[in-house]
Protein backbone atom coordinates (compact mmCIF):
# COMPACT_ATOMS: atom_id res chain seq x y z
CA UNK A 1 0.00 0.00 0.00
CA UNK A 2 1.32 3.29 -0.89
CA UNK A 3 2.56 5.14 2.45
CA UNK A 4 0.35 7.55 4.46
CA UNK A 5 3.04 10.61 3.84
CA UNK A 6 2.34 10.15 -0.22
CA UNK A 7 1.90 13.46 -1.68
CA UNK A 8 -1.24 13.44 -4.32
CA UNK A 9 -1.59 15.42 -7.28
CA UNK A 10 -4.46 15.88 -9.88
CA UNK A 11 -3.54 17.30 -12.99
CA UNK A 12 -6.81 18.74 -14.89
CA UNK A 13 -6.94 19.41 -18.51
CA UNK A 14 -10.17 21.34 -18.69
CA UNK A 15 -9.98 21.11 -23.12
CA UNK A 16 -9.78 17.61 -23.26
CA UNK A 17 -13.04 15.24 -23.62
CA UNK A 18 -16.74 16.58 -23.26
CA UNK A 19 -18.04 19.19 -21.04
CA UNK A 20 -18.89 18.81 -17.84
CA UNK A 21 -15.81 16.98 -16.89
CA UNK A 22 -14.80 19.39 -13.95
CA UNK A 23 -17.93 19.06 -12.24
CA UNK A 24 -17.86 15.28 -12.66
CA UNK A 25 -14.42 15.26 -11.37
CA UNK A 26 -14.71 17.64 -7.92
CA UNK A 27 -17.97 15.17 -7.44
CA UNK A 28 -15.19 12.31 -7.46
CA UNK A 29 -12.43 14.34 -5.24
CA UNK A 30 -15.40 14.92 -2.88
CA UNK A 31 -14.37 11.05 -1.74
CA UNK A 32 -11.50 11.92 -0.67
CA UNK A 33 -10.51 14.02 2.66
CA UNK A 34 -10.48 17.79 1.92
CA UNK A 35 -6.36 18.98 1.90
CA UNK A 36 -5.13 15.52 1.37
CA UNK A 37 -4.61 16.55 -2.24
CA UNK A 38 -3.88 19.27 -4.84
CA UNK A 39 -5.49 19.92 -7.76
CA UNK A 40 -3.37 22.00 -10.76
CA UNK A 41 -5.35 22.81 -14.22
CA UNK A 42 -3.44 22.86 -17.06
CA UNK A 43 -3.16 26.09 -19.50
CA UNK A 44 -1.81 24.84 -22.42
CA UNK A 45 0.13 22.40 -24.12
CA UNK A 46 3.11 21.43 -22.23
CA UNK A 47 2.09 22.88 -18.89
CA UNK A 48 0.73 19.01 -17.38
CA UNK A 49 4.74 18.01 -18.02
CA UNK A 50 5.73 21.58 -16.74
CA UNK A 51 3.97 21.29 -13.83
CA UNK A 52 4.92 17.43 -12.44
CA UNK A 53 8.51 18.11 -13.34
CA UNK A 54 8.40 21.43 -10.98
CA UNK A 55 6.97 19.00 -8.27
CA UNK A 56 9.50 16.43 -8.91
CA UNK A 57 12.36 19.04 -8.82
CA UNK A 58 11.23 20.88 -5.90
CA UNK A 59 9.53 18.65 -3.19
CA UNK A 60 10.81 15.26 -1.11
CA UNK A 61 9.16 12.55 -0.63
CA UNK A 62 6.98 10.31 -2.25
CA UNK A 63 4.36 11.98 -5.00
CA UNK A 64 1.50 10.61 -6.95
CA UNK A 65 0.49 12.60 -9.90
CA UNK A 66 -3.24 11.67 -11.78
CA UNK A 67 -3.54 12.59 -15.13
CA UNK A 68 -7.16 13.90 -15.97
CA UNK A 69 -8.20 14.31 -19.36
CA UNK A 70 -7.01 12.21 -22.19
CA UNK A 71 -4.19 10.16 -23.02
CA UNK A 72 -2.14 13.88 -24.63
CA UNK A 73 -2.29 14.39 -20.74
CA UNK A 74 -1.41 10.97 -19.47
CA UNK A 75 1.45 10.94 -21.91
CA UNK A 76 2.13 14.81 -20.89
CA UNK A 77 2.47 13.66 -16.89
CA UNK A 78 4.50 10.43 -17.71
CA UNK A 79 7.28 12.78 -19.49
CA UNK A 80 7.18 15.09 -17.11
CA UNK A 81 7.79 12.40 -14.31
CA UNK A 82 10.32 10.77 -16.34
CA UNK A 83 13.62 9.88 -14.46
CA UNK A 84 11.92 10.80 -10.70
CA UNK A 85 12.12 7.54 -8.70
CA UNK A 86 10.08 8.60 -6.37
CA UNK A 87 6.95 9.61 -8.74
CA UNK A 88 3.73 7.34 -9.55
CA UNK A 89 1.30 8.52 -12.04
CA UNK A 90 -2.14 7.25 -12.69
CA UNK A 91 -4.95 8.70 -14.81
CA UNK A 92 -8.69 9.39 -14.05
CA UNK A 93 -10.05 9.41 -17.51
CA UNK A 94 -12.10 11.85 -18.89
CA UNK A 95 -10.60 12.52 -22.66
CA UNK A 96 -12.32 11.88 -26.08
CA UNK A 97 -10.75 8.26 -26.45
CA UNK A 98 -8.77 7.32 -23.25
CA UNK A 99 -7.24 4.35 -25.24
CA UNK A 100 -4.90 3.85 -22.90
CA UNK A 101 -7.01 2.36 -20.30
CA UNK A 102 -8.59 -0.10 -22.98
CA UNK A 103 -5.45 -2.05 -22.58
CA UNK A 104 -6.84 -3.09 -18.50
CA UNK A 105 -10.53 -3.01 -19.52
CA UNK A 106 -11.79 0.56 -20.17
CA UNK A 107 -11.85 3.84 -18.19
CA UNK A 108 -14.32 2.08 -15.31
CA UNK A 109 -11.48 0.62 -13.25
CA UNK A 110 -9.99 3.85 -12.98
CA UNK A 111 -12.50 6.49 -12.10
CA UNK A 112 -12.74 5.31 -7.99
CA UNK A 113 -10.76 7.66 -6.84
CA UNK A 114 -10.84 6.47 -3.50
CA UNK A 115 -9.87 2.89 -4.93
CA UNK A 116 -6.90 4.35 -6.93
CA UNK A 117 -4.85 6.59 -4.38
CA UNK A 118 -4.94 3.07 -2.40
CA UNK A 119 -3.67 1.30 -5.36
CA UNK A 120 -0.30 -0.52 -6.09
CA UNK A 121 1.98 0.33 -8.96
CA UNK A 122 4.11 -1.11 -11.54
CA UNK A 123 6.52 -0.38 -13.88
CA UNK A 124 4.86 0.45 -17.69
CA UNK A 125 7.57 1.31 -20.72
CA UNK A 126 7.33 4.79 -22.34
CA UNK A 127 8.47 5.90 -25.75
CA UNK A 128 10.40 9.03 -26.58
CA UNK A 129 10.58 10.91 -29.61
CA UNK A 130 13.21 14.29 -28.99
CA UNK A 131 12.12 16.08 -25.97
CA UNK A 132 8.82 14.21 -26.06
CA UNK A 133 7.19 11.26 -24.88
CA UNK A 134 4.22 8.95 -25.26
CA UNK A 135 2.59 6.06 -23.50
CA UNK A 136 0.35 4.97 -25.91
CA UNK A 137 1.21 5.49 -29.67
CA UNK A 138 2.70 7.43 -31.85
CA UNK A 139 1.51 7.62 -35.26
CA UNK A 140 2.21 9.11 -38.92
CA UNK A 141 0.51 8.81 -41.88
CA UNK A 142 -3.20 8.27 -42.07
CA UNK A 143 -3.48 8.10 -38.27
CA UNK A 144 -1.38 11.23 -37.07
CA UNK A 145 -3.93 12.95 -40.33
CA UNK A 146 -7.26 11.98 -38.85
CA UNK A 147 -6.02 12.58 -35.31
CA UNK A 148 -5.19 16.46 -36.56
CA UNK A 149 -8.24 16.78 -38.24
CA UNK A 150 -10.43 15.41 -34.99
CA UNK A 151 -8.25 17.95 -32.61
CA UNK A 152 -9.83 21.08 -35.40
CA UNK A 153 -12.90 20.04 -35.44
CA UNK A 154 -13.54 18.49 -31.68
CA UNK A 155 -15.11 21.86 -29.96
CA UNK A 156 -17.53 22.49 -32.85
CA UNK A 157 -21.51 21.47 -32.21
CA UNK A 158 -21.81 17.74 -32.79
CA UNK A 159 -18.12 16.97 -33.24
CA UNK A 160 -17.31 15.63 -29.59
CA UNK A 161 -16.20 12.52 -28.61
CA UNK A 162 -16.40 9.26 -31.60
CA UNK A 163 -18.06 12.23 -33.68
CA UNK A 164 -14.88 13.74 -33.86
CA UNK A 165 -12.80 10.43 -34.88
CA UNK A 166 -15.48 9.70 -37.18
CA UNK A 167 -14.97 13.09 -39.02
CA UNK A 168 -11.50 13.13 -38.23
CA UNK A 169 -11.11 9.56 -39.91
CA UNK A 170 -13.29 11.10 -43.20
CA UNK A 171 -11.13 14.00 -43.84
CA UNK A 172 -7.83 11.84 -43.85
CA UNK A 173 -9.48 8.95 -46.28
CA UNK A 174 -9.91 12.19 -48.57
CA UNK A 175 -7.10 13.90 -48.65
CA UNK A 176 -4.03 11.56 -47.00
CA UNK A 177 -4.15 7.83 -48.27
CA UNK A 178 -0.23 8.59 -49.03
CA UNK A 179 2.83 9.76 -47.28
CA UNK A 180 6.24 9.37 -47.95
CA UNK A 181 8.62 8.24 -45.60
CA UNK A 182 11.67 6.28 -45.05
CA UNK A 183 11.76 3.78 -41.72
CA UNK A 184 14.38 2.04 -40.08
CA UNK A 185 13.80 -0.29 -37.18
CA UNK A 186 16.60 -0.92 -35.09
CA UNK A 187 19.39 0.18 -37.96
CA UNK A 188 17.82 -1.61 -40.50
CA UNK A 189 16.09 -0.41 -43.69
CA UNK A 190 12.39 -1.36 -43.00
CA UNK A 191 10.55 0.69 -45.95
CA UNK A 192 10.82 3.57 -48.32
CA UNK A 193 8.20 5.19 -50.27
CA UNK A 194 4.77 6.13 -49.97
CA UNK A 195 2.87 4.27 -46.81
CA UNK A 196 -0.72 4.43 -45.64
CA UNK A 197 -0.02 4.70 -41.53
CA UNK A 198 2.56 3.65 -39.32
CA UNK A 199 2.34 2.95 -35.43
CA UNK A 200 4.80 2.52 -33.04
CA UNK A 201 2.63 1.21 -29.46
CA UNK A 202 2.83 0.22 -25.91
CA UNK A 203 -0.40 0.21 -26.12
CA UNK A 204 -3.10 -1.12 -28.02
CA UNK A 205 -5.68 0.81 -28.86
CA UNK A 206 -6.02 4.39 -31.17
CA UNK A 207 -8.60 6.35 -32.52
CA UNK A 208 -11.34 5.53 -29.59
CA UNK A 209 -10.79 2.16 -29.71
CA UNK A 210 -9.52 0.44 -33.01
CA UNK A 211 -6.56 -2.15 -32.06
CA UNK A 212 -3.35 -0.87 -34.00
CA UNK A 213 -1.18 -3.01 -32.34
CA UNK A 214 -3.04 -6.25 -31.01
CA UNK A 215 -0.13 -8.35 -29.68
CA UNK A 216 1.09 -5.11 -27.59
CA UNK A 217 1.96 -5.09 -23.89
CA UNK A 218 3.02 -1.68 -21.75
CA UNK A 219 5.65 -3.77 -20.03
CA UNK A 220 8.35 -5.58 -22.34
CA UNK A 221 10.65 -3.50 -23.30
CA UNK A 222 9.51 -2.90 -26.67
CA UNK A 223 7.66 -1.11 -29.57
CA UNK A 224 4.97 -2.81 -31.24
CA UNK A 225 5.62 -1.44 -35.28
CA UNK A 226 2.52 -1.93 -37.79
CA UNK A 227 3.24 -0.43 -41.17
CA UNK A 228 0.14 -0.64 -43.82
CA UNK A 229 1.18 -0.13 -47.41
CA UNK A 230 -1.20 1.87 -49.62
CA UNK A 231 -4.50 0.59 -50.28
CA UNK A 232 -7.42 1.86 -52.22
CA UNK A 233 -10.24 3.60 -50.47
CA UNK A 234 -12.18 0.85 -51.51
CA UNK A 235 -9.83 -1.64 -49.76
CA UNK A 236 -9.52 0.92 -46.63
CA UNK A 237 -13.47 0.77 -45.96
CA UNK A 238 -13.30 -3.33 -45.91
CA UNK A 239 -10.31 -3.36 -44.02
CA UNK A 240 -11.19 -0.69 -41.13
CA UNK A 241 -14.06 -3.49 -39.27
CA UNK A 242 -10.95 -5.32 -39.30
CA UNK A 243 -8.34 -3.22 -38.27
CA UNK A 244 -10.97 -2.19 -35.35
CA UNK A 245 -10.95 -5.59 -34.17
CA UNK A 246 -7.50 -6.21 -34.31
CA UNK A 247 -7.52 -8.79 -36.88
CA UNK A 248 -6.01 -7.51 -40.03
CA UNK A 249 -2.78 -9.18 -39.26
CA UNK A 250 -4.54 -12.31 -39.94
CA UNK A 251 -5.94 -11.16 -42.87
CA UNK A 252 -5.09 -13.15 -46.23
CA UNK A 253 -5.33 -10.30 -48.46
CA UNK A 254 -3.31 -7.85 -46.59
CA UNK A 255 -0.66 -10.30 -46.17
CA UNK A 256 1.78 -8.47 -48.51
CA UNK A 257 0.35 -4.77 -47.20
CA UNK A 258 1.31 -5.25 -43.52
CA UNK A 259 4.82 -5.08 -41.62
CA UNK A 260 4.38 -6.00 -38.13
CA UNK A 261 7.15 -6.43 -35.68
CA UNK A 262 8.46 -5.42 -32.41
CA UNK A 263 11.14 -2.78 -32.07
CA UNK A 264 13.41 -0.78 -29.70
CA UNK A 265 13.83 2.17 -31.75
CA UNK A 266 12.72 3.77 -35.01
CA UNK A 267 13.63 6.39 -37.76
CA UNK A 268 11.57 8.57 -39.42
CA UNK A 269 12.37 10.53 -42.24
CA UNK A 270 11.26 12.49 -45.21
CA UNK A 271 11.89 15.03 -47.66
CA UNK A 272 8.49 16.17 -46.66
CA UNK A 273 6.67 17.44 -43.34
CA UNK A 274 5.84 14.01 -41.46
CA UNK A 275 2.83 14.67 -38.80
CA UNK A 276 3.18 12.94 -35.96
CA UNK A 277 0.69 11.73 -33.47
CA UNK A 278 2.18 11.41 -29.67
CA UNK A 279 -0.92 9.94 -27.90
CA UNK A 280 -2.84 12.98 -29.60
CA UNK A 281 -0.96 15.40 -29.84
CA UNK A 282 0.26 16.39 -32.89
CA UNK A 283 4.48 17.64 -34.34
CA UNK A 284 5.51 18.42 -37.72
CA UNK A 285 9.30 17.79 -39.25
CA UNK A 286 10.88 15.96 -41.37
CA UNK A 287 13.08 13.32 -39.22
CA UNK A 288 12.06 11.67 -36.06
CA UNK A 289 13.83 9.11 -33.85
CA UNK A 290 11.91 7.25 -31.45
CA UNK A 291 12.75 4.59 -28.92
CA UNK A 292 11.43 2.61 -25.60
CA UNK A 293 11.82 3.51 -22.63
CA UNK A 294 11.99 0.49 -20.68
CA UNK A 295 9.97 0.21 -17.14
CA UNK A 296 10.49 4.28 -17.12
CA UNK A 297 7.41 4.91 -15.13
CA UNK A 298 5.01 3.43 -12.11
CA UNK A 299 2.01 3.41 -13.27
CA UNK A 300 -1.08 3.02 -11.03
CA UNK A 301 -3.88 0.36 -11.43
CA UNK A 302 -6.58 0.30 -9.31
CA UNK A 303 -7.92 -3.42 -8.76
CA UNK A 304 -10.74 -4.57 -11.10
Amino acid sequence: MPEASVRHFFVFNPAAGKRGARARLDRALSALDEGSYTLHVTDGTGDAAGFVRHICETQEGSLRFYACGGDGTLGEVAAGALGCGRAEIGVWPCGSGNDYVKYYGGAARFLNLRAQVQAESLPVDLMQAGDRCAINAINAGLEAHAAHAMLRLRHRPGFGGKNGYLAGTADAVLRHMRTRCRVEADGQLLHEGDMLTLSLACGRFIGGGFQCAPRSRNDDGFMELALVKPVSRLKLARLLPVYKKGEYLEAPSLRDRIAYRQVKQARLTSDQEIVLCLDGEIVNGKAFDIRVLPGAVRFILPPP
